[in-house]
């Protein structure tokens, strides 16, 4: 890789402490050093409505209009202006759109070697003159990404956003929200490109609190998806917060 690189509105509970976090060390950075954030989430969210019976199940995935990429700025800016680091938006190639699949979807990111099929798409990053880059990616609901995390009411094959409504559902009947989602720091060494922190979104639970059943419970209505990013920016807050408190500030 180039050397260039130099209130809450409902209940948010954390699940686990991140995975693996021990096996990362952490990035040193002087203050005003440039941080590059990308996403490659996609603006979607699943409802999935669990049942004893299977045929009384569904499961929709909604198209939404939210800019993920700024919800993800949004998530990080002030507390990166504290830490006195510069966000750096960047724009996502098309040899890291096309790795959602075979890079974060199918990456193993519980070690600080990056993924084979990361290398290349985020290498291609690097002329972008950063010490480092935040990306935020797809995860699936299976051990690999989730660990002892793993939703067992969901699929292991969600990904990114979605809600649980009936029998996967919180304790209190309210529908829950989940995150599959990889949230990354990503910085060069001599090594080549290294994991240097990572958070994963299914640590993370929030109930949806002012949810009103539909007459139809296994659909959403459309005007509940507003409802719904406030929630889904809050988790990414926390999600953010924590990826940071991982980089060490040096003088």
């Amino acid at each position: 890789m180039s050397r260039v690189w130099g209130g809450w509105l409902a209940f948010l509970s954390l699940l686990s402490a991140p995975l693996a976090a021990k096996d990362f060390t952490p990035l040193a950075l002087a203050r005003g050093a440039r941080i590059g954030v990308i996403s490659v989430l996609a603006p979607e969210v699943t409802h999935f409505h669990a049942a004893k019976a299977i045929k009384d199940t569904a499961l929709h995935t909604e198209l939404v209009d939210w800019s993920v990429s700024n919800m993800l700025i949004a998530a990080l800016k002030d507390r990166v202006a504290q830490m006195g680091l510069v966000l750096v938006p960047l724009a996502v190639t098309d040899e890291l759109d096309r790795s959602r699949e075979s890079c974060f979807l199918n990456g193993n990111f519980n070690k600080s070697a990056l993924p084979k099929e990361c290398v290349r798409p985020l290498e291609s990053l690097g002329a972008a003159g950063v010490a480092a880059i935040i990306v935020l990616a797809p995860g699936l609901n299976n051990s690999v990404h989730a660990g002892s995390t793993r939703r067992k009411e969901l699929p292991e094959y969600v990904r990114g956003w979605g809600v649980v409504t009936g029998e996967g559902a919180s304790a209190d009947g309210k529908p829950a929200l989940f995150s599959m989602t990889e949230l990354l720091l990503v910085a060069p060494s001599s090594e080549g490109a290294l994991i240097r922190a990572r958070e994963w979104g299914g640590n993370y639970m929030l109930e949806w609190t002012d949810y009103v059943p539909p007459a139809d419970v296994k659909t959403l209505p459309p005007q509940s998806y507003a409802q719904l990013r406030p929630l889904f920016a809050a988790i990414l807050a926390r999600q953010a917060a924590r990826l940071l408190d991982q980089i060490q500030i040096v003088p």
